[in-house]
Parts: structure tokens; sequence; C-alpha cells
């Protein structure tokens, strides 16, 4: 058996079908696999390989009266990339489905010994992201994060949103604070969007009432933590016309449960199979003000600005859970200390402390969203701007967006990778994405 014949390899790759569509055919019908092998055992006359694609596992059983001669199966090794040709049958194996082996061919050269297994640490599988992703428990989360985006997708466009893709080099720092990446554009300076902030209320002035992007931000956060990322995927949103903040947590409270809902109806066994976790789907989110939410996590979880401390988001996680028997909170109503300067300002709190009109959810214990009602009135934007000890000279082009009319405006922001490590119950977001960026990490 001439496994190095690669070209006859190539050939029945035309014909390959993925490792999950045996449950669609009849028994004794020739078919086609391609993909890796994790496991191989030999018993005398016979070998067994299992063999991985992207849908599933599946035993190939190799005859020793087929081949001749087993010598061939010395060359292959664990992750090997090979393709198959041969009988689907009914085998004894509970297990795997099996597939007598007529041809094999190689389709690269047999892997080298790998550099990780399931005990490595967790810099070092993240050095070798590709082969830990072969791993299908690794494997689910990326998928789950491209159905949640499908998902998404599918209630914002049975709701009348528009898609938008804002430009991710812009001259002025989103947010208004330093934590931004700096790059030369030509013979000035640009920076990388933190969000899409400024152009889909730009979109909004335009006279779309309902847009939204799904797309790459970057902060420039020296971070360390497992809930931080300096590139990610922000999931934005932005509605005009609306009446208070309760109309944006309104759509994102129903962006929640239709997705929880396909993830649950179309995920529910694989999820249980490799993370043991039964996807929540609320009927309704707690709101919580943030004056009782001083109330409940402590002074000590209370920042200097207002903001609650990452222990402050855990102890009002248990706290809902306990008192709500929900996994999701919205905390509204942040002082203006905590909040950039667009977010409109609200009632004073009992202690005469401003306010705005802006939330947080928190999923589990954890903030994946912000979003609030947007200031969107040119003078007072303009006053804002100033208390936040900005220079209103570099939001001009922002300013002028709201000079020429403007109809009331809310959205949020939203971590997708964030929102995939809670539903899992991972422990580092940096296993939610494909390939992490942090401080120290720009490869692979």
């Amino acid at each position: 058996m001439d496994i190095y014949n690669y070209n006859k390899g190539f050939e029945l790759l035309k014909n390959r079908i993925n490792i999950k569509d045996l449950e669609k055919i009849e028994y004794d019908r020739e078919v086609i696999l391609a993909g890796w092998i994790i496991n191989i055992k030999n018993i005398g006359n016979i070998s067994f390989i299992i063999l991985r694609d992207q849908t599933g596992d599946v035993q190939i059983t190799i005859k020793k009266d087929i081949f001749n001669d087993l010598e061939f199966i010395k060359e292959f090794s664990l992750h090997t990339f090979i393709v198959v040709k041969g009988k689907y049958v009914k085998g004894i194996a509970k297990k795997y489905k099996e597939v007598v082996a007529e041809e094999i061919y190689l389709i690269s050269e047999p892997a080298d010994r790998l550099p990780i297994d399931e005990n490595s640490y967790f810099e070092k599988r993240m050095n070798y992201r590709w082969i830990d992703l072969r791993d299908p428990k690794k494997s689910l989360i990326i998928k789950l994060t491209s159905y949640a985006v499908k998902y998404i997708r599918e209630y914002l466009y049975n709701n009348n949103f528009i898609e938008i893709f804002s430009p991710k080099i812009i001259s002025t720092a989103s947010e208004g604070g330093a934590e931004v990446f700096e790059l030369k554009y030509f013979d000035r300076k640009a920076y990388l969007a933190q969000s899409p902030q400024f152009y889909k209320q730009m979109a909004i002035c335009s006279g779309f009432e309902r847009v939204f992007e799904i797309a790459p931000a970057f902060r420039a956060e020296p971070s360390f933590t497992s809930r931080h990322l300096t590139e990610f995927t922000s999931f934005d949103v932005e509605i005009g016309y609306i009446s208070s903040h309760y109309d944006v947590m309104k759509v994102l409270e129903e962006i929640i449960k239709y997705t929880n809902k396909k993830i649950k109806e179309n995920f529910e066994d694989e999820i249980n199979k490799y993370y043991n976790v039964d996807i929540f789907v609320p009927e309704n989110i707690p709101k919580i003000n943030m004056e009782d939410v001083y109330e409940i996590v402590g002074k000590n979880n209370i920042k200097e600005n207002g903001d609650i401390t990452s222990e402050g988001e855990k102890i009002l996680g248990d706290y809902v859970k306990k008192s709500y028997d929900n996994e999701f909170v919205f905390i509204i109503d942040w002082p203006w200390t905590a909040r950039p300067f667009y977010h409109m300002k609200g009632e004073p709190m009992k202690n005469g402390i401003i306010t705005t009109k802006s939330f947080d959810l928190l999923y589990k214990g954890l903030e994946i969203s912000t979003g609030s009602q947007r200031e969107h009135r040119y003078k007072i934007l303009l006053e804002q701007i100033k208390e936040k000890g900005l220079n209103p000279d570099n939001f001009k082009y922002y300013l002028e967006f709201f000079k020429y009319g403007a109809p009331t405006m809310g959205g949020f922001g939203f971590g997708i990778a964030r929102y995939i490590k809670q539903l899992l119950n991972i422990e580092n977001v940096k296993e939610a994405v494909l390939i992490p960026r942090d401080p120290n990490r720009l490869e692979p």
C-alpha cells in the first residue's frame, strides 16, 4: 500500500463526506472520509484507527487480508491527516461507527510528536492554539461563538435592524480615554477604534432608526486578568427615537432570550457532554438601581469613581441567583462619575450623586454589556465633554453629527467572548476566542 501516493489521496477528497454524515446513509455503502488520527491500536492481523474531523469520530478498521500486510501502519503518528476509502459497516463497537478500510493515503507528511497534551499549562496551549482546538471540547467554544452571532443577527434582521460597517482606523479616541492603540497614518497620528460608538450614533443622525455592528474593537488595557483582551469582537447596537434607557434594555433582553433559547435547542447535548452546563433562558431580567447595588456589595467593593469591583459583580451575581433565581441582572442608573461623556444624565440619588440613564448587564456575576440613553442635544453634549475635562476640539467631527438635528437615541456594547465564557462557565476569556491577544501575546 503506497500511502505516500498524494495524488490518489487528493483525488479521493473530491468525494469525501463528513463523519457525521454516516448517520444518513445505509450500511455496506462505500464512503470516503478524511481527518486526523487520534488513536492507533494494533491487534494481530487487524489495526484500528480512530479518525476525527470537525463533525465527529469514527473507527477505521484495517485488515491484513485486504492490504496484504500492515507494515505501513508504522508510518502513521497521532494527528497525521489521512484520507480513507472503505465500506461503512454495522460494527460491534458501541462508542464509534465503523468503516472497513480499502484504501488509505496520507494527505500530508506524518505529524511530528505533539508539543502539547490535555495536561499542558495554559500559556503553552495558547502557543499551539491550532492543535489545542482539535479537541472537540475546545472547538465547541468556537462553534458556539459562530452560532451565537448567527442567532443575534437573525433576531436583529427580523426586527428591522440595519447592519453597518464602521472604520477601525480613526482620528480620535472613541471613549475619550487613554486606553487606545496609536499608529502612524501616513504623516499623522491615528488610533484603533475602541468601539463604533461615534459612527453608530452618526448612522442614527443619518436617518437609520435601528443599526448594529459585529466587529473587532481594541483596548490598550495593561490588564492580565481572566476577563480582559486587548482585541475582542464587540457587538454594538444603536436605536433611535427611544423614550429612555429602558427601551434599550428591552431590546437587549429579547436578544438574550432568543440567543440562549436557540443555543439550548440546538446544542444542549454537546454542551452537557463537554461542560455539564444547563443553558438558562430568562423569562425576564431583574433591574437593580445603583443605590441598592451599593448596599448589596458593601463599601469595600465600591471604587472611588462609583463603579463596583469585579468581586462586587460576583457578590451581586450570587445575590440575584439566590433572590431572583436568575443568572442575569441589569444594574441601572450608574453615577455620572463612572460613565463617559455621551451618557445622558438622570435623576440624582438620595445622597445627591448625579446619575446617568445607563446600565450594565451582568451574566453570572460578570459584566457582558454596557449601555445607555445618549445625550443627543448639542449644547448639553458640549458641556458634558468639558465637564469630563476633555478638549471639545478633539471631538469636532463627532459634535458635528448633532448640530444639524438629531433624534433621541440609545444603545449598548456587548462582549461576545465574555458572553460565551459565562455561558459555558469557562475560567479564562482567552479560551473563548480563536487566537487571544493580551499585553504579552502577539503570536501565533
